[in-house]
C-alpha cells in the first residue's frame, strides 16, 4: 500500500487527493502485476478521453458526481454509487462538477 496513507487511525480516502482547480489528480493506492488501486480527483471540466480498460474495472464515487461514458452511453455517478467495466470496454470520465473516485483494475497477465 502507499506509504502515504496514515496507519492504525481513521482516514477520509477522499481526502488524500483534494481537488486542485483544472487538473486532474491521482494516487496509486496499491499496485501489483494482477492488480491497481487508483484514487483520483477531477476538478470541473476536467476528465479522461475515451479509451479501453485492460481487464476488468470497478470504480467507486467517493465525493461530487461524474458523468462516466461507458461503450457509447453516459451515466451519471454520484458519491457512494459503483460502476464495473468488462475487460477491453471502451469508457470515459468527465467531471460536471468537483469528483473524487477510486480505480480498481485488474491486471492481465503480460505475455
Amino acid at each position: 500500500f502507499n506509504s502515504s496513507l496514515p496507519l492504525n487511525e481513521p482516514f477520509v480516502l477522499k481526502d488524500r487527493v483534494p481537488v486542485q482547480p483544472g487538473r486532474i489528480v491521482n494516487m496509486d493506492l496499491t499496485a501489483n502485476p494482477g492488480l491497481k488501486f487508483v484514487l483520483m480527483s477531477f476538478d470541473e471540466g476536467t476528465g479522461l478521453s475515451e479509451h479501453a480498460a485492460p481487464g476488468e474495472a470497478l470504480l467507486f464515487g467517493l465525493d461530487g458526481t461524474g458523468v462516466i461514458g461507458y461503450e457509447g452511453q453516459d451515466h451519471l455517478m454520484h458519491a457512494g454509487e459503483n460502476f464495473k467495466f468488462a475487460a477491453g470496454g471502451r469508457h470515459k470520465v468527465y467531471a460536471d462538477g468537483p469528483f473524487t473516485m477510486t480505480l480498481l483494475m485488474e491486471l492481465p497477465e503480460q505475455a
